[in-house]
């Protein structure tokens, strides 16, 4: 098909409705739309707990952090370990759970703890799917590294279920 073949069908009124311009197209970039999300998994009993509130307070109080934060040269907070962080919590916390908490790392990252009467557990998120556990009981001076995996966080889980209820 030649070029005024092209045009022809451009210029005809009929197709007009269905030809979208480059115009049309940044104008398209700027209108916000709205995409209902589907519902991936079963709703979360986190938000009538009484560690979410002030759990979800303290993460957002951590997103203003610039580099720099703490005059040492400590990277910004990364939104993304704080978003996974608050995920991680939403699936292995108890409803009666301990709120834990939350402190800045250097590299961007959070630091999760817990601390009980005997015992602690720490969680280090320095990225998505990056997590590190230590669990110390402190009565009788074991120290093991909690494998945290995002597939299978029932050992994190059991743990808090454990010792850090209220």
């Amino acid at each position: 098909m030649s070029g005024a073949a092209l045009r022809q069908y451009v210029d005809d009124e009929h197709w007009s409705p269905f030809f979208n311009s480059g115009n049309e197209l940044a104008q398209s970039v700027v209108r916000p739309i709205q995409v209902p999300r589907a519902q991936l998994s079963a709703p979360s009993f986190a938000n009538r707990s009484k560690w979410a509130r002030a759990t979800v307070d303290r993460l957002i109080a951590l997103v203003p952090l610039k580099d720099n934060w703490d005059r040492r040269g400590s990277a910004a907070v990364r939104g993304d370990a704080l978003s996974f962080a608050w995920t991680i919590l939403a699936q292995v916390m108890p409803a009666d759970g301990q709120t834990p908490v939350i402190v800045p790392l250097g590299n961007g990252g959070v630091q999760i703890e817990w601390s009980g009467p005997a015992v602690e557990l720490e969680m280090e998120i320095t990225r998505p799917f990056q997590i590190s556990a230590f669990f110390y009981n402190r009565a009788n001076g074991e120290e093991l590294e909690v494998p945290v995996d995002t597939e299978n966080l029932d050992s994190l889980a059991q743990l808090l279920r454990q010792h850090f209820r209220t």
